[in-house]
């Protein structure tokens, strides 16, 4: 096998390991909202199967409100900051239906936000409260909703072990190809 036979080879192994995911059961959810002053959209990750009561717990999140980042969800069981003591659930129906406790996530501007179901407005409206601590300021209004399966899955994202593990053996592999090409060492009498 030639030294550049074996570089190709070694960087189509680093390709491969480093797209490969491992399998999960997640389903994903197109998502936006709007009101006065407030725009987001993105994409929801959830588990792929749901509780007795037919919500899904949301494992993880992308896309942006106000043109900034989400950074990813709130922990379930806590508080967004200045909203205690109204914990999320993460929890979403298949139709869109959130709980009384909803969804809470950040933003990379240093926002939070929770969506919530609001059952005691007449009809019953989804509601986000929105928080920025280093402001001390929150916003709350009711929003338009829109929840949908999503007919395509994310393309996969390689784990930075992974990554890293495919970086290290391809930087091997081509040395030892390189080193090969150059031929052998020479020869140096002991002592030298």
């Amino acid at each position: 096998m030639t030294a550049h036979t074996l570089a190709r080879a070694a960087a189509a192994l680093a390709a491969g390991l480093a797209i490969a995911a491992p399998a999960q059961a997640e389903l994903y959810w197109d998502f936006a909202y709007t009101a006065a002053g407030v725009s987001a959209s993105g994409i929801l990750i959830t588990e792929d199967v749901a509780n007795g009561s037919g919500y899904y717990l949301a494992t993880g999140i992308l896309g942006q409100r106000n043109g900034s980042s989400i950074t990813g969800l709130q922990a379930t069981g806590t508080a967004i900051p200045l909203n205690e003591p109204f914990e999320v659930d993460n929890l979403v129906r298949a139709d869109g239906r959130l709980t009384s406790h909803g969804l809470g996530f950040a933003t990379a501007s240093g926002e939070y936000a929770n969506l919530f179901r609001a059952s005691w407005l007449s009809p019953p409206q989804v509601v986000e409260f929105a928080s920025m601590p280093s402001q001390n300021s929150t916003t709350e209004g009711t929003v338009s909703w829109i929840f949908s399966a999503r007919t395509a899955p994310l393309p996969p994202v390689p784990e930075p072990a992974s990554a890293a593990l495919a970086l290290a053996g391809l930087a091997v592999v081509g040395g030892v190809a390189l080193r090969r090409s150059r031929g052998p060492a020479p020869h140096r009498a002991p002592g030298c």
